[in-house]
């Protein structure tokens, strides 16, 4: 059922994952943003904290769209390790829970 559901995910080009790495990026410092603000080390005025609240949300749909485009990548992988004493699917759980990871650390720039 999993494997099914997975396959219909289309996979995103280059530009399309550098566009929703970018939001994550923006999405990252925007919440930084927000966390100096909420610990009152800078003033925001209404509509800044708006913006920095679509660039949040921005961020989190952008990152569920890389992690989803790439679960095919976890499952081929974690298909290189059955038999090794764990279960299938701690594998690919496992694996999201690293792809997942990998998108909050990845840096587009480099």
């Amino acid at each position: 059922m999993y494997l099914k559901e997975i396959g219909r995910i289309s996979l995103l080009s280059s530009s399309e994952e550098l566009k929703r790495s970018i939001a994550v990026f923006v999405g990252k410092k925007a919440r930084q943003l927000m966390d100096q603000f909420k610990a009152q080390e800078i003033i925001l005025t209404e509509q800044e904290i708006k913006d920095l609240e679509f660039k949040i949300q921005q961020a989190q749909l952008a990152k569920d769209s890389l992690v989803e485009s790439n679960y095919r990548l976890v499952v081929s992988i974690a298909k290189r390790y059955i038999g090794r004493g764990i279960l299938f699917l701690d594998l690919i759980q496992e694996g999201n829970m690293g792809l997942m990871r990998a998108v909050d650390k990845f840096d587009y720039q480099k």
